[in-house]
């Protein structure tokens, strides 16, 4: 049974691992997906000593930049990236965002090849991170901007609604002699069916904070604002701010 079961792995391989030989590299197609659901390319290169070098030619990377996923931006985000490569051993080429692995033993490839894929399909991930810690780093990089454009404000902040139960909000900024207090939740996913989530909170304490105004901001650089999540909150007075035109509105959230 053993030997059918490496039979059959080593069939599978072959039929679904893809070679092409090209000029001055080897182009691998290899089974696995990436956030795109296209298959994972990696390029293998040998250099006049010997040496090895396996890379995706800075595809992950890329792509989660385009997608509005920079792995500098956040903290958290930038830990995990770290350790992921730490642990798969892995190498980042920041100039060109290549993550890759380097041998100079042919026999180590299946090895480094497999590392390598582990690691490509672990920070393709960022993009599926679950949805506490999705917000958490969207509320980390809400709260860096603030910081930049001196908005003053105090975070995570809790009331008591008319339900009896504690609402938090993201940001508190305090009112002023001329403007109110704000009261302000991070919306990662603002899609038609995340509406009825987002507005509980203000609709359980607008008659505890009547002189507070209401704001949600909404990242709308992966997923863009639903037109019902957009209207379903401003009929009940919470603005909705787009994260990709913060710099238009940022102002409007300053004491002064």
């Amino acid at each position: 049974m053993i030997d059918d079961l490496r039979s059959l792995i080593d069939q599978w391989n072959k039929k679904h691992m893809l070679y092409k030989q090209e000029e001055s590299f080897i182009e691998i197609t290899t089974p696995f997906l990436d956030m795109n659901h296209d298959f994972i390319q990696l390029f293998f290169t040998e250099d006049r000593n010997g040496n090895y070098r396996l890379t995706d030619d800075g595809y992950i990377v890329n792509e989660l930049n385009m997608l509005g996923i920079e792995i500098n931006k956040a903290k958290k985000r930038k830990e995990f990236f770290e350790v992921t490569l730490k642990v798969f051993g892995v190498q980042y080429d920041k100039k060109f965002n290549d993550l890759f692995v380097e041998f100079n033993d042919l026999s180590d490839y299946p090895s480094k090849q497999h590392n390598l894929l582990q690691c490509l399909i672990r920070i393709s991930d960022m993009l599926l991170t679950s949805k506490n810690t999705a917000v958490s780093i969207f509320t980390e990089e809400i709260t860096n901007y603030f910081y930049d454009r001196e908005v003053i404000f105090s975070p995570d902040l809790g009331f008591i609604g008319k339900t009896g139960n504690q609402q938090n909000f993201d940001f508190v900024i305090p009112h002023s002699k001329s403007k109110r207090e704000k009261l302000i939740k991070a919306v990662n996913t603002p899609s038609a069916d995340n509406y009825t989530n987002t507005l509980f909170p203000f609709a359980d304490v607008e008659n505890i904070r009547p002189k507070s105004e209401f704001f949600v901001i909404a990242n709308d650089i992966n997923t863009p604002i639903a037109d019902k999540f957009n209207k379903s909150l401003s009929r009940y007075e919470v603005n909705v701010l787009p994260w990709s035109k913060r710099d238009s509105w940022v102002n409007d959230l300053r004491i002064s």
